[in-house]
């Protein structure tokens, strides 16, 4: 009977280890790719700049020993496990240190929603990471993929949670840096399981050889699965809260009736649960008594403590009966 995985070359296997364990060295490229990433991500994560952020994700080497890492576990290799993650170690506690630094120095910036975005990671985000690692090992497994690592750094996002985290420190926010910290074990414990997944198919070690480091592994992602099984539960209740308040206000409230409903926020992270409401007016219609007797209203039909918030953006409506027919042709 063939077996049911196929079985590379031992040749290729250890031509496999002297580029991953060359890739996962602490050197001074590493140093300086990884310093001007951290650097740049935090400064576009305080200017909440996604254009800034996607290009630290370029130059972020991260992912290079975290392949390392993947094929690690697999062929119980303990120098390039020990230099891989070594390698991430130092990378984590520099990525921390400089957005730590640079945190202190904009302390009076608010937190951005770049910044806020990264603090309730979901069981999305270890699907992100799996198929990340699964893309990055597949193409260190054939060198002339090697260019696309890249994209998948970018796919990934490594750089921008670490960033989080010693801005969350900074800004003495134990929430935002537990939450940045939960994403980035999420990435690495991610990747790491995905790639060492890929190299297992693609036959680099055989399956009975690499049980136990899968099992190892595999207890890892399962401590992560819990408290992003939560989060991802709050995500979805956050969704199904601000559908129903939606309908709420606009088919049972005189107050939001002929206001134009532009968006509702739960944030259901806080105690009471936040709802704010944005709407659209010509004018303020809307007076406290009103937004506090709205504010009981949802309670009662959510069946949860609210706390509830208006914001009302200014409009003018004109159209071109309004026109001054005597202006001069030259003001049209």
């Amino acid at each position: 009977m063939p077996p049911l995985l196929p079985h590379v070359e031992e040749s290729k296997l250890l031509a496999l280890q002297a580029r991953l364990e060359s890739m996962s060295a602490l050197d001074l490229n590493f140093l300086v790719f990884l310093a001007g990433s951290a650097f740049i991500a935090t400064l576009g994560l305080l200017q909440n700049s996604p254009a800034v952020i996607i290009g630290a994700m370029i130059i972020a080497p991260l992912m290079r020993p975290l392949t390392g890492l993947s094929l690690a576990i697999l062929t119980a290799d303990m120098r390039l496990l020990v230099r891989a993650l070594f390698t991430l170690l130092i990378g984590t506690l520099i990525g921390i240190a400089i957005s730590l630094t640079l945190g202190l120095l904009f302390q009076s910036l608010e937190l951005t929603p770049e910044i806020i975005s990264r603090v309730h990671p979901t069981l999305l985000d270890l699907g992100v990471a799996m198929t990340a690692g699964a893309i990055g090992a597949y193409c260190q497994s054939d060198e002339n993929l090697s260019d696309t690592l890249a994209g998948v750094a970018i796919a990934v996002a490594l750089v921008p949670p670490l960033s989080v985290i010693g801005i969350g420190i900074a800004h003495n926010s134990s929430s935002v840096a537990a939450g940045a910290a939960l994403l980035y074990a999420t990435n690495l414990v991610g990747i790491t399981i995905a790639g060492a997944l890929v190299f297992l198919l693609k036959g680099y070690i055989p399956l009975k050889q690499a049980k136990r480091g899968l099992l190892i592994s595999s207890a890892f992602s399962l401590l992560l699965v819990i408290p992003l099984a939560l989060s991802m539960r709050e995500l979805i209740l956050e969704n199904q809260i601000s559908s129903k308040i939606k309908s709420v206000l606009k088919e049972k409230t005189f107050t939001f009736r002929d206001l134009q409903l532009q968006e509702v926020q739960v944030k259901r992270f806080q105690r009471p649960t936040r709802v704010i409401a944005t709407v659209l007016a010509p004018e303020q219609p809307i007076n406290n008594n009103q937004v506090a007797l709205v504010q009981d209203f949802l309670a009662r039909e959510m069946g949860i403590p609210i706390e509830f918030k208006l914001r009302i953006i200014p409009s003018i409506e004109i159209n071109a009966k309004n026109t001054d027919q005597n202006l001069p042709k030259s003001d049209y």
